[in-house]
């Protein structure tokens, strides 16, 4: 039997359990991803954070370089300081049994607490993701509509559509008929990297689909023969290795028409997470009156993060930690970026 004076002990060895499984029990957050920010840090506030840096534009003159001494005019970049508003998210999952005492007392019951502990924070971190990445798409989609025969082009500067038919937006991999043999697959995909970085093209990128644009691309045979390894998590891979897949078990976004879905096309580092580190990460609770004498045990794992898309700035509330249902709300965005090497996150839009 366990006795009151144990259970700080307890608790040390459920914290290193936890923390030991939570890396392999993630999905979206355990890819590259997400990633770390110098200018984003946890210390000062409590719910939002301000993230800052100097914000160069291009210069308005075309002074050329003169023989003569006096001229000294110069091309000069105008410079702004920039500022954008991030959140933060303390959050925390807990176990309570009468009995668990007996569960607690062995070995493998507390690596099965700190393994329980941990899918749910992992599953909790992909559900923020997935969230900030509906409202992120929303907010690039907004106003704009899905008409008949329109064009492909970019949607409101950081974003890309397909284009549509009959008011049915293209897809994103089109099936192989005797028509388009000759054509590549990757027509709408290449389109919508160059019209998004043009020759800022970077070596890589992570394309997150849902799972029947990912099992169009599997009949149409487009995948890599060879995976890529980063970290914990294993990639199939098109376009030799240029393009890292992430599938997503659920159509993205809920929020916009019916006909609409969305992928993602994602710098590495696309969002910055960092963990904030809690005075007592894992706590035991005993309750001596529960039970009609018999007591209760509560087992709680609490951990903090900041999950922040680089270029835009949070504009929701400031004054509580928000839920995924907030993250989701395009309302609660705003779009700070003023150029594409700002911003890591390009939402492509398709049928």
């Amino acid at each position: 039997m366990i006795q009151s004076n144990d259970f700080n002990n307890v608790a040390k060895a459920i914290s290193a359990y936890t923390q030991a499984e939570r890396a392999d029990a993630s999905l979206l957050v355990s890819t590259a991803l997400v990633g770390a920010d110098a200018r984003i840090t946890d210390a000062g506030e409590n719910y939002t954070g301000t993230l800052r840096w100097l914000d160069f534009t291009d210069p308005a003159t075309a002074f050329k370089q003169s023989e003569t001494v006096g001229s000294t005019s110069l091309n000069l970049m105008d410079v702004a300081n920039k500022s954008a508003v991030y959140i933060k998210n303390i959050d925390h999952v807990a176990a309570q049994e009468m009995s668990i005492q007996k569960l607690i007392s062995k070995v493998d019951g507390l690596a099965y607490l700190g393994s329980q502990f941990a899918a749910v924070r992992a599953r909790k971190e992909d559900l923020q993701l997935r969230s900030i990445l509906n409202g992120v798409s929303d907010k690039i989609w907004d106003t704009t509509t899905v008409g008949t025969s329109d064009t492909a082009g970019i949607v409101n500067t950081f974003g890309y559509y397909t284009g549509s038919t009959a008011s049915t937006p293209n897809a994103l991999f089109a099936n192989e008929t005797n028509a388009n043999k000759r054509s590549s697959f990757f027509d709408v995909l290449f389109d919508a990297m160059t019209a998004i970085k043009g020759e800022f093209e970077e070596s890589f990128y992570y394309l997150v689909v849902d799972t029947a644009t990912f099992n169009t691309m599997r009949k149409q045979n487009v995948l890599d023969v060879a995976p890529v390894v980063d970290g914990n998590f294993n990639f199939n891979t098109i376009l030799g290795g240029k393009i890292r897949l992430v599938v997503n078990n659920s159509v993205l976004t809920a929020n916009l028409p019916a006909s609409l879905k969305v992928s993602y096309l994602a710098k590495p580092s696309a969002f910055h997470y960092s963990e904030i580190a809690q005075v007592n990460p894992t706590a035991v609770d005993r309750n001596e009156l529960a039970g009609n004498g018999g007591g209760a045990v509560t087992i709680i794992s609490r951990w903090g993060n900041i999950m922040h898309p680089k270029g835009f700035s949070w504009t929701g509330t400031a004054t509580a930690y928000p839920a995924n249902g907030a993250l989701a709300d395009k309302a609660n965005w705003t779009v700070h970026a003023t150029n594409v090497n700002q911003i890591g996150l390009y939402p492509i839009f398709h049928g």
